[in-house]
């Protein structure tokens, strides 16, 4: 992170600047990562289950239609 008031470098664990002692702003704290199951969302495989789902209930209701 850079001094706002000098533009010299300090480590993020600094509170303070090294060089000018000017007071480090705070670092934003990381943004939590997205549940994912082999690189797809939670939602994603859920919507997968329940097409391939819809897909065999409606090809077994098929197979007992009358007519066939």
């Amino acid at each position: 992170m850079n001094c706002p008031e000098c533009n010299t470098w300090n480590p993020d664990d600094k509170d303070v600047c090294w060089r000018c002692q000017t007071p480090l702003p705070k670092a934003p704290p990381p943004k939590p990562k997205r549940q994912t199951v082999g690189g797809l969302p939670v939602w994603r495989w859920v919507a997968l289950a329940l097409l391939f789902m819809v897909m065999n209930f409606g090809s077994c209701m098929m197979l007992g239609a009358p007519g066939s």
